[in-house]
């Protein structure tokens, strides 16, 4: 098999302590991950072999073009050297960033019934709303808010709110503007 050669990070700074601090970071990181990468603290002659600068004061030698990389010295050495090496790879070194939460299902509409009725009470109507998909206590409170709205008495029972008199069309708007979809039953 044959071997890989290296590829070549420089590090270039005024200050040659950080630099080698920096070519110990790296080659340790990349070792540690078997990368074909090695860091250099000085440039080999005309920059030959070098594949990405990496200035640590900010300087790049001249006549380079070539690929450059950032050195994040307010990061631990081998947190700097392990961001270099992620970007050398095609990663990125930055927190991913969450994912915006979905947004919540659309609230499906419930069709209630809404009719009238007659029959057991001695030729009195009452308008009926039927098919809520409520509580008892909540069947309760939207009885008082319909009785309220119509201006008469009713009660709530057995899944059902049943309001004195005639009131289709007035309890159909209340309705509609709680979100319910209403569909008149019978006549």
């Amino acid at each position: 098999m044959a071997k890989v050669p290296f590829r070549t990070a420089l590090f270039v700074c005024a200050d040659g302590a950080r630099a080698g601090a920096a070519v110990a970071a790296f080659d340790t990181a990349a070792g540690r991950l078997g990368m074909p990468w090695r860091g250099a603290a000085t440039a080999p002659p005309a920059l030959t072999g070098v594949e990405v600068v990496v200035p640590l004061d900010g300087t790049v030698p001249d006549g380079w073009t070539g690929r450059v990389e950032k050195w994040n010295g307010a990061l631990a050495p081998d947190a700097a050297a392990a961001g270099l090496i992620a970007r050398l790879l095609g990663g990125t070194d930055e927190e991913p960033k969450p994912k915006p939460a979905p947004p919540p299902p659309p609230k499906k509409v419930h069709t209630v019934k809404l009719g009238r009725e007659t029959a057991g009470r001695k030729g009195k109507g009452v308008t009926v709303v039927s098919e809520l998909p409520l509580t008892e206590d909540a069947l309760k409170e939207l009885a008082t808010k319909l009785k309220n709205a119509c201006g008469t008495g009713g009660t709530a029972k057995d899944g059902r709110i049943e309001i004195q008199g005639d009131h289709r069309d007035k309890l159909q708007q209340e309705l509609e503007k709680l979100g319910y979809k209403v569909k008149r039953a019978g006549g």
